[in-house]
Formats: C-alpha cells, sequence, structure tokens
C-alpha cells in the first residue's frame, strides 16, 4: 500500500460519519463553500450477505457507473469501511469484517478505482462492531467493551496500551481533531477520550461518560466554522435507535460535550445512521431511520447546534437503511440492507431539499451494511 501519511475517512456500517481528518478543507462534515473540481472519485459499498464490495465511479446525473470488476471478493463478511484523505493517504481502504474479527487493507487503483489486495491485515481476539480513523492510527469498537487502536505504517501495529477499557456494548466510534468517543448500546452514554498524537493512545476526558438517549448506534461530527478556522470545537451527533431520537452535543476545545438546548430532537423510527454536511451559510442533519424506512432532515443553528426539521422531511429510502456517507459535493449515498440497492440523492444546500437521481436506487450486492464516498487525490 502507497502511504505517504496515513488519514482518514471512515463508514461506521450503521454507525456513519464521514470524516477527513487530516486538516482538508475538503471536509464535508466540517464545510463545503463550493468551487472544488472533482475529477476520479469513487463510492464503496461493503456487502455483508455476499462477502464482497461494490465499487462505482462516484455517482451523479452525468451517469457514471460501476467500476470494472465490481463487485469486488473480500476475506470475510465486511461490515464497514475506512479510506484515506485525499492528498495525504494514497489509495487506501480498509474493509472490517466483524464476523472474521479482521481488519484488512486494500489498494485503491486511482484511475479506475479498482481494489486491490489485500497487502496487509491484522486480527483481533476480540468482536469489532465499528472502525474509525484519525492521523495515522484506526480504532475498534469492540463488543466485548473496549477500544483496540492501530498504527498504519510499513505494516499495521497496535498503539502501546491497546485494548483501552470502553462502556458496555461500544456500538458506533468517532474518531476527529485528537478526540475519540465511543457509543455504548448497553449503557445509553458515550465514552470520550484524547488521542495521543505520537503513540495513539487513550486518555479519558474529564466528565466522561456523556449521558446519551437509548441505544446509541451513529456518530456525525460538523463545525460551522471556515477551514482556516477549524480545530476541536464543534458539534457531535448521535443517533438513538431505541429512543428514536438524535443527541447533540457542543464539543468544547478540551473534547469534552456537553448537550445542546432541545437535545434530545426526535427523529423517525428506529434511527441507524446520521450524517452532517452543508456550507458556511446551510448546515444540514440527515438521520436513517431503518424501520419506517425514511430519511429525516433538518437545519442546523450555527451558534448553538439545535435542530430544525425540514418541510421536506422526511423522504422515503429503500428498505431497511442502514448506512450513509456524503460526498465532497452534495451527493448523498444510502445504503440499504433489505433491498440491497444504493439511494443516491442531491442535496439542496439552500433548502436541505434531498431529490433523488437518475436511476436511483442502484443494485449492489446482498445485505449492504456500510458505504462510504472514498475521494481521490487530484
Amino acid at each position: 500500500m502507497t502511504r505517504r501519511s496515513l488519514c482518514f475517512v471512515m463508514v461506521l456500517g450503521s454507525a456513519v460519519a464521514l470524516l477527513l481528518s487530516c486538516g482538508s478543507t475538503n471536509n464535508i462534515d466540517r464545510n463545503i463553500d463550493g468551487g472544488v473540481t472533482l475529477d476520479r472519485n469513487a463510492v464503496f459499498v461493503a456487502n455483508r450477505g455476499d462477502s464482497t464490495v461494490s465499487a462505482f465511479q462516484a455517482i451523479d446525473p452525468s451517469g457514471a457507473g460501476p467500476v470494472s470488476g465490481s463487485p469486488f471478493l473480500v476475506g470475510g463478511p465486511p461490515t464497514a469501511l475506512v479510506g484515506g484523505d485525499a492528498g495525504e493517504f494514497q489509495g487506501g481502504l480498509l474493509v472490517l469484517s466483524e464476523p472474521q474479527r479482521s481488519v484488512a487493507a486494500y489498494d485503491v487503483d486511482l484511475k479506475t478505482s479498482v481494489l486491490k489486495g489485500p497487502t496487509d491485515a491484522v486480527t483481533t481476539p476480540f468482536t469489532p462492531t465499528a472502525i474509525s480513523g484519525w492521523k495515522s492510527f484506526f480504532y475498534l469498537a469492540n463488543a466485548e467493551g473496549s477500544v483496540s487502536g492501530f498504527k498504519a505504517g510499513a505494516s499495521l501495529a497496535e498503539v502501546p496500551g491497546s485494548p483501552f477499557p470502553a462502556g458496555p456494548g461500544p456500538a458506533a466510534i468517532l474518531a476527529h481533531s485528537g478526540f475519540l468517543y465511543v457509543a455504548n448500546s448497553q449503557s445509553n452514554d458515550v465514552w470520550g477520550y484524547r488521542i495521543d498524537p505520537t503513540s495513539g493512545a487513550l486518555t479519558p476526558l474529564a466528565g466522561s461518560p456523556f449521558p446519551s438517549g437509548q441505544n446509541p448506534v451513529s456518530f456525525a461530527w460538523w463545525t460551522p466554522l471556515s477551514s482556516s478556522q477549524q480545530g476541536a470545537s464543534g458539534f457531535v451527533f448521535v443517533a438513538n435507535s431505541g429512543s428514536n431520537n438524535v443527541s447533540v452535543y457542543s464539543q468544547a476545545s478540551d473534547g469534552s460535550l456537553s448537550p445542546v438546548a432541545g437535545s434530545p430532537f426526535a427523529a423517525g423510527d428506529g434511527p441507524s445512521s446520521v450524517a452532517a454536511g452543508g456550507t458556511s451559510s446551510f448546515n444540514f442533519v440527515y438521520v436513517a431511520n431503518s424501520k419506517s424506512n425514511s430519511i429525516s432532515g433538518y437545519t442546523v443553528d450555527a451558534k448553538n447546534g439545535s435542530l430544525a426539521p425540514l418541510t421536506s422531511s422526511p423522504v422515503a429510502a429503500g428498505t431497511l437503511p442502514t448506512s450513509m456517507s456524503f460526498s465532497i459535493d452534495r451527493w448523498l449515498y444510502v445504503a440499504n440492507l433489505g433491498s440491497n440497492d444504493l439511494s443516491v440523492f442531491q442535496t439542496d444546500w439552500n433548502t436541505g431539499l434531498l431529490t433523488p437521481i437518475a436511476g436511483s436506487p442502484f443494485a449492489v450486492g446482498k445485505q449492504p451494511s456500510a458505504v462510504l464516498f472514498f475521494q481521490v487525490p487530484q
């Protein structure tokens, strides 16, 4: 696998947040102000039911389609995906297999988006439910109540002190700007940690754990600041599957989380995934509702993080929507576990309205459990 330095975007199966964690100005969970020219981006879908990964040239109304050779057979049922930041990690995709207790590294051909490999792999004695990455590190949330950390280099190696304690039933994980959060579905809370930028070791944050709704399953992060101002401070969103709502937290510069006024906010039936994006003027959050086969949309108050439902919300998705990922230029991808397809929506950055593009939904493999927009270097 070719690396200059390793940075990550990530999709956590049913626990989704799209991150470009290396200071890229093209961070959809941060800000987009337009003017970005895209050439050869891709979309990957992890198909748990047939142990494959489907690949598309980034889908938009121009009609780009599947990558030659897709779907690609991988070593075990894939449950989550992590990909590299354009310009920082050249052509890397990590595929998590919860049943196999493994993470495999693949190269992505930057011209054709064809998967090659695996080039490296690690196995763990635990049951990994979710994966997230920051800089050269990636972390696994383990069902046994811990977090395993690894550093990517010439090979994948566990960081000192790993595994680190977490709460009971970790279901989602989010690494961003030097901090890591784990949503624990059994204790209904979020544990927070500081990431050592050199070793990758985790230190619990003051005030952790932070209460959430019932059965938290998905994270997203967003800040209203411009790319030149972005740091740790922002807003953290958590989809709570058991209480049908979304918890919203204000993130302080030390990583600590405080609920915003009005949190939690009502969602649809069975929230399974949350995604955040927008511009410096308009900011939106979307929640996939797995039991009502719909997507709820909200505007975000840039000052206090409160959510207000969109007048166009909810919109119909496929059957059992379980994972979402934003592209860099307003496309929202939704993996539908029950209908074995991928819904693609264009987002109106002025109103938040989601409009299905021509041809949507697109057929993928069996039981798609995660979708990832993958930005390649220009």
